[in-house]
């Protein structure tokens, strides 16, 4: 019958996780190809729940009051500790009645069915904090777990460890069950070993993110172009708050609209892109009715790219831009367009300073338009580094290929 891949994946509105899918997979096919492996099937498995989000108002509803329950539950140290068998229960049938779970057995859980090897294509999976993705991974160990099916974690992002927090210890366990074979890293290393993992037969890696192959999978040389226009890169102020510092609607909005305002008066045209999500669209567009001159005297024009390629394309055509999102920074870096960053949350830190751009990622203390302009202009092309690239390539075919033949 051939070889049943399961691809964990996120069908979300951000662009750049369906890159890390579509550049993992790339370097999944690849490696069948060069070990000569072509009867296979690869099973793209959502466990970003956008399906659940078309649903009617009462769904919604009810979604946001079980989340907030669950939450509360896992945060809750007393209650864990002093009664974890009943939290552990509690949590799980608060987390069975959700519609994402609903979703999640109803569509996905049962493409799990007859296949040969689980593989997560990377992404920031191992966190439990938001958007529940341990209780993904918890299912689906536990699953492979009683059919002795193996399970490859590629390049994980690692978004923080509680000793405490119910959520973080239901994780812990998943990642720690004997079918997991590989989980290799883009940032948090030693947080991944120190913090989560316990079971010794588990091979760890630390590589670079599969959009380091951005190149290849969309056929998109690295960028020589002289263009004099720059990119505006455009986030909602919220997800700054969410994970490392509060920053308001009109101090971010005014940032945008006085640095645009210097790279005009510099000779640039601008730009301003998203990366899909549609909260962040939301805030472009307030941004332009904020501020109405920057079409009317600044000239800006507005990108809001809807499939990947398309994305890359736009990245690929600016002199250099500023990012927020991770992804735009990483397929910028990789395509030698240079860019800095708006940091909102580690993962961007950790980046820097593994492609030794530290200084392109601006935290908020130097949120100064002066700052941002001069770092912005001063960027250079990124010097790619082979075996860094390489790493996520290599580890993961040793993997593949020991368990696709065992």
């Amino acid at each position: 019958m051939g070889l049943k891949i399961a691809f964990m994946y996120l069908d979300i509105s951000n662009l750049g996780d369906l890159v890390i899918y579509e550049t993992a997979r790339y370097i999944v096919e690849d490696i069948l190809k060069k070990n000569n492996i072509e009867n296979y099937e690869i099973i793209p498995v959502d466990i970003g729940s956008y399906k659940y989000r078309s649903m009617n108002n009462y769904l919604r509803v009810k979604r946001r009051v079980l989340t907030s329950l669950l939450g509360h539950v896992e945060k809750n140290s007393f209650f864990s500790h002093c009664f974890p068998k009943a939290s552990k229960e509690v949590m799980t049938k608060l987390w069975h009645l959700t519609p994402p779970y609903t979703n999640y057995m109803k569509y996905e859980k049962p493409k799990l069915e007859g296949v040969d090897i689980i593989v997560f294509g990377g992404g920031g999976l191992i966190k439990f904090h938001r958007q529940n993705f341990h209780y993904y991974i918890d299912d689906i160990t536990n699953y492979a777990q009683k059919r002795n099916i193996p399970v490859l974690l590629n390049a994980q992002g690692i978004e923080g460890y509680d000793e405490k927090n119910l959520g973080c210890q239901l994780l812990k366990t998943a990642l720690n069950r004997n079918c997991v074979k590989y989980i290799s890293t883009r940032d948090d290393l030693p947080m991944l070993c120190n913090c989560y993992i316990t079971n010794p037969q588990i091979v760890v890696k630390n590589v670079c993110d599969p959009a380091f192959w951005v190149s290849e999978t969309y056929q998109i040389p690295k960028s020589n172009i002289e263009s004099k226009k720059v990119g505006i890169n455009v986030i909602r102020p919220k997800i700054f708050g969410e994970y490392m510092y509060k920053v308001s609607n009109e101090s971010l909005g005014r940032i945008y609209y006085e640095l645009i305002q210097k790279l005009y008066d510099s000779g640039y045209l601008v730009e301003l892109f998203s990366n899909g999500v549609e909260k962040d669209s939301e805030f472009l567009d307030w941004l332009l009715k904020r501020y109405p001159d920057l079409y009317e005297d600044d000239r800006v024009t507005v990108a809001k790219p809807v499939s990947t390629k398309e994305f890359v394309q736009l990245l690929a055509g600016y002199e250099r831009f500023m990012a927020v999102r991770l992804h735009a920074a990483i397929i910028g870096t990789v395509l030698g367009i240079p860019n800095v960053s708006l940091v909102w949350n580690r993962k961007q830190i950790l980046f820097g300073e593994q492609t030794g751009l530290s200084q392109n990622f601006i935290t908020k203390e130097k949120f100064n338009v002066e700052k941002i302009f001069r770092c912005l202009c001063e960027a250079k092309p990124y010097k790619m580094n082979e075996t860094y690239k390489s790493s996520v390539y290599q580890n993961l075919e040793e993997q593949l290929i020991k368990w696709v033949k065992v």
